[in-house]
C-alpha cells in the first residue's frame, strides 16, 4: 500500500491538517464548512495519523495547499508559507497550478476562499509587533530619563 509506505516515520496527516489550519488562522468550524463535515468530524480527522487520499485531497483543497504537502510533511518540518494568486491560462501547468519560487498559484481553488477564511498576513503581524516593541522601548527610555532627572535634582539640593 502506497499510503502506508509514505506515512511511516514522522508523518501524521491529522497533525499536518491542524498545523496548516492554525497557520492560516482558521478554526475547526470554518474548516468544517469548507470540507462539508461537522466540527467534531474535523477534530477526529486532526487526531488521525493516516487519512485516506480522497479525504486528504478535500482538506488540501479547503486549506488551499498542495495535496503532497499534507500527505508528506514531517512533524518537525520547517513552516512553509503559501500565497494564493490568480494565474493566467498561459501560466498554468497540466495540473492547474504553477509552483515557483516557493509561491503556490492556483485558479481552481479561488472559489474555496470566502468570508469564512480569515486572511492572515504574517508580515503585517510581525510589523505590528515590532512597532509595538519600539513604542514600549521608547516609553521605558522616557521613564528612565525622568527618573534620572529627578535623581539629579535631588542630589543637587
Amino acid at each position: 500500500m502506497e499510503t502506508e509506505e509514505l506515512t511511516i516515520g514522522r508523518v501524521h496527516h491529522g497533525r499536518n491538517i491542524r498545523r496548516t489550519r492554525i497557520e492560516k488562522n482558521m478554526n475547526q468550524e470554518g474548516l468544517s464548512e469548507l470540507v462539508h463535515l461537522s466540527q467534531p468530524a474535523v477534530s477526529k480527522y486532526e487526531k488521525m495519523k493516516v487519512i485516506d487520499d480522497e479525504m486528504l485531497q478535500r482538506f488540501a483543497r479547503a486549506l488551499n495547499v498542495p495535496f503532497d504537502y499534507l500527505k508528506t510533511l514531517e512533524e518537525d518540518a520547517q513552516t512553509v508559507v503559501f500565497e494564493n494568486n490568480t494565474v493566467n491560462n498561459s501560466e498554468q501547468s497540466a495540473g492547474g497550478a504553477n509552483i515557483s519560487m516557493g509561491i503556490v498559484k492556483s485558479d481552481t481553488e479561488d472559489s474555496i476562499n470566502d468570508s469564512r477564511v480569515n486572511n492572515f498576513n504574517p508580515i503585517d503581524k510581525i510589523t505590528e509587533l515590532y512597532e509595538r516593541l519600539l513604542k514600549e522601548k521608547d516609553e521605558k527610555y522616557a521613564a528612565l530619563e525622568r527618573r534620572l532627572q529627578n535623581i539629579e535634582k535631588s542630589l543637587q539640593k
